[in-house]
């Protein structure tokens, strides 16, 4: 067996030598062995380069898409600059309301903040689990105007292709360190916004709430004419006897305009012992304003009326020595001096 061999005959066609090659087995054995690994090889040799080839195509789109990042991030991070420096302005705006206000400061509202807020990811969007930007916030309102409100966008690429399992360049390093900082950025400026909501929420509380009270104060003059009697003691002018006037006496001619000295609700309109025609409006915090003796009124019990507005023309109903109204102005129901509120001569 180790001595087998293959004989090939070459026989020429115009000479009578005939040429005989001897190939052992081992010999045959060993190339055909050799042929196949060849093959083998170039059949990996050629995926390998397919593969490579492959790759560079893919690390070429990656890198345009990295330059392209690159400038969407530059310009997120001017616009940050620039809201930055708006939550700067709106915060020192907030502040000196609230000094005007006298807001008493939440020192711990900020550090409250944090401990509610998730991570940034889940406030702003950035670098969640499919991979795409989306916007978070709310609100800043719950149906008041600083609901008001409002929201921030966070960027719109895709920071996950930063993620796949090629060695990182230069330049995708750069980009992965200004992509974060821009998620922190936008994290930072999502906790101010909320801040900066908070305080407004409560300035706009607290203005609305005295925004009423001083519509609420009963600051105008309720009729033109002569002052012919204050708040205080005096003699009645029925039976002589000394007594307390409760009001404040304005006399002018039968049929002047009487009007409404603050904002308030109509709570009666009709004839009152004494008085004669009667009006009294609640302005709510405690006070009520009176005018009577009145000839005709023109409101109904009730009604809403702001300051200003015609409730009723002066006459001389009621016990009256001649044509004047007798204005009231009652705090819990007790009688005070209405000149006290007045803010015109």
């Amino acid at each position: 067996m180790a001595n087998q061999a293959y004989t090939i005959l070459v026989i020429p066609d115009k000479t009578s030598q005939v040429r005989r090659v001897v190939i052992p087995t081992w010999a045959i054995r060993t190339a055909t062995v050799a042929a196949g690994f060849a093959v083998v090889l170039c059949g990996i040799l050629f995926l390998d380069y397919w593969f490579i080839l492959s790759q560079l195509d893919e690390n070429k789109q990656l890198k345009l898409e990295n330059r392209r990042m690159k400038q969407q991030v530059q310009i997120f991070k001017n616009k940050i600059t620039s809201v930055e420096g708006t939550m700067e302005r709106l915060k020192s705006f907030a502040t000196r309301l609230k000094v005007i206000t006298n807001i008493d400061e939440r020192g711990s509202l900020l550090q409250s903040l944090n401990q509610k807020l998730p991570d940034a990811s889940q406030n702003i969007g950035i670098a969640s689990q499919n991979g795409k930007a989306n916007s978070s916030t709310d609100s800043i309102s719950q149906g008041n105007p600083t609901n008001a409100s409002t929201k921030m966008d966070a960027p719109g690429f895709d920071f996950s292709i930063l993620d796949k399992s090629v060695s990182l360049d230069p330049e995708e390093a750069v980009l992965r360190k200004d992509s974060a900082e821009v998620d922190r950025k936008f994290s930072d400026l999502n906790v101010e916004a909320l801040y900066v909501e908070q305080m407004l929420q409560e300035l706009y509380e607290l203005l609305s709430d005295q925004k009423a009270f001083l519509a609420a104060l009963p600051t105008r003059k309720p009729a033109t004419g002569f002052p012919t009697s204050g708040f205080g003691v005096r003699r009645s002018p029925f039976g002589g006897r000394v007594k307390m006037h409760e009001g404040l006496d304005i006399a002018n001619y039968p049929g002047t305009p009487i009007r409404a000295t603050a904002d308030g609700q109509v709570v009666y309109s009709e004839i009152k012992s004494g008085y004669g025609q009667t009006v009294i409006i609640d302005h709510g915090y405690g006070l009520e304003t009176l005018y009577a003796h009145n000839r005709k009124v023109l409101v109904k019990k009730g009604q809403r009326v702001n300051r200003g507005e015609t409730i009723a023309l002066l006459g001389n109903s009621g016990l009256s020595t001649g044509p004047h109204l007798h204005y009231e102005v009652r705090v819990n129901g007790i009688p005070v001096d209405p000149i006290t509120y007045l803010l015109e001569n």
